[in-house]
C-alpha cells in the first residue's frame, strides 16, 4: 500500500488527457471491472484516459494493457487511518475519495465508477463532455440514490441515524470529482474527521460522502448511473441510460441474473479474453431467458404505479450533460 496519497501508476504511463474515467476495484473484482474499462477504451475519438484504480496498483493482463488501459494505486493515509475497523476489509470501496486527493494536479476532472457497471456504447456516451460540465464550485457531482427517484424528499437512513433533516442523497457507484476543488475546500481532513467520529454506525464510502457533503454537490442525470433493480428493469429500454449500475446482489455475471438482467449485458462477460476471464464464470451468459410470469407481473405493476413520479424525475434533465442543483425539485 502506498505510504502517501501520491498515485502509483503503471510503469511508463503518462496522462494523455486532462480527465480520466476510473474503474474502482481490487484484484478480485478486476475481471468484472474489465468489461466497462474495455468498453470505454474502445469508444471512438475518446478524450479521456481509462484507468483501473485500486488501493494497491494491480498488474493488468495483456488484454487490458493492449487496449490502452493503465492502472494506479492510491490511498489517502489520513482517511485510511481513520476508517472504522470493519470498513478496512475493503479499502477499494474508497477509491473515489482516495483518487480525489491523489489525482489533484494530474487531472482536471475524474469520473469514478464501481466495477458492477456496463456501458451502453450504442448510445455514444461522451464522458469527456460530461466532465466539461459546470460543477458550480462543487467538488463532487453524482446521481441521486434510487430511493429518491420517485420521492425526492425521502429521508436517507444515514441522515435518520444522525437526526438530520431530509436532504438530497446520492449513490456513490458513479461520481464525478474536481480534485482541485476537493483539496481547496479542505475535504480530505473533513472526510477523515467524519470517518473517525461517525462512519462506524453509518456505512462506507456512500455514507461518508453524503455525510460530509449533505447537499453540497451537483446533480447528474440518472442516465449516468441507472441503478438497475427488478422494479425498474423494464423502464430501462425506454430511458436508454449510458451507464447501467447493477446495485444489490443480482450481478450480470452471476447465474441467478439469467431471467432478470438483459442478455445484451450478460453476454459481455462471456466475451472476456482468457487472460482476464474468471475461472468460475458460469456458462450460458449469452443465452436468453424469460422471466417467471409472477415476477414479470410484479415488476410491471411496480413500474405502472411509479410512472408519474418517475417521469417527473426524468423530465428534470432535458440535457444529460448538464448538471443541476440537487436541492431544486420540479
Amino acid at each position: 500500500m502506498p505510504a502517501t496519497a501520491d498515485p502509483d501508476f503503471t510503469p511508463g504511463f503518462s496522462p494523455r488527457h486532462d480527465c480520466a474515467v476510473i474503474l474502482a476495484c481490487d484484484a478480485a473484482y478486476l475481471p468484472y471491472a474489465a468489461v466497462p474499462a474495455l468498453q470505454l477504451a474502445a469508444l471512438p475519438d475518446r478524450r479521456f484516459d481509462v484507468l483501473i484504480g485500486s488501493p494497491q496498483r494491480v498488474d493488468l493482463p495483456a488484454s487490458l494493457a493492449g487496449a490502452g488501459i493503465a492502472a494506479f494505486g492510491a490511498v489517502d493515509p489520513d482517511l485510511a487511518g481513520s476508517l472504522p475497523g470493519d470498513a478496512r476489509r475493503s479499502l477499494a470501496t474508497y477509491v473515489d475519495v482516495f483518487a480525489a486527493r491523489a489525482l489533484a494536479g494530474v487531472y482536471r476532472r475524474i469520473l469514478v465508477m464501481d466495477a458492477d457497471v456496463v456501458i451502453d456504447t450504442a448510445l455514444s456516451p461522451d464522458p469527456a463532455r460530461l466532465m466539461a460540465a459546470d460543477m458550480a464550485g462543487h467538488a463532487f457531482a453524482a446521481v441521486r440514490d434510487n430511493r429518491q427517484w420517485r420521492n425526492p424528499g425521502k429521508l436517507a437512513p444515514e441522515f435518520k441515524t444522525m437526526r438530520w433533516p431530509s436532504a438530497p442523497y446520492f449513490n456513490a457507484g458513479v461520481v464525478m470529482a474536481d480534485p482541485a476543488a476537493w483539496i481547496a475546500q479542505g475535504m480530505p481532513a473533513h472526510a477523515a474527521a467524519f470517518a473517525r467520529s461517525d462512519l462506524a454506525r453509518l456505512g462506507r464510502d456512500q455514507a461518508l460522502l453524503n455525510g460530509i457533503l449533505r447537499g453540497n454537490w451537483a446533480e447528474m442525470s440518472p442516465l449516468w448511473n441507472w441503478q438497475f433493480t427488478w422494479a425498474s428493469s423494464h423502464l430501462l429500454g425506454m430511458a436508454d441510460p449510458f451507464i447501467i449500475h447493477f446495485i444489490g446482489p443480482t450481478k450480470p455475471w452471476l447465474a441467478q441474473s439469467a431471467s432478470v438482467v438483459p442478455t445484451r449485458y450478460r453476454e459481455l462477460y462471456a466475451r472476456l479474453a482468457p487472460d482476464i476471464r474468471p475461472a468460475d464464470l458460469p456458462a450460458g451468459l449469452d443465452r436468453r431467458h424469460w422471466p417467471a410470469a409472477r415476477a414479470l407481473r410484479r415488476a410491471l405493476g411496480r413500474q405502472w404505479r411509479a410512472a408519474g413520479p418517475m417521469l417527473d424525475y426524468l423530465n428534470r434533465f432535458p440535457d444529460p450533460y448538464a448538471l443541476l442543483d440537487p436541492r431544486r425539485v420540479g
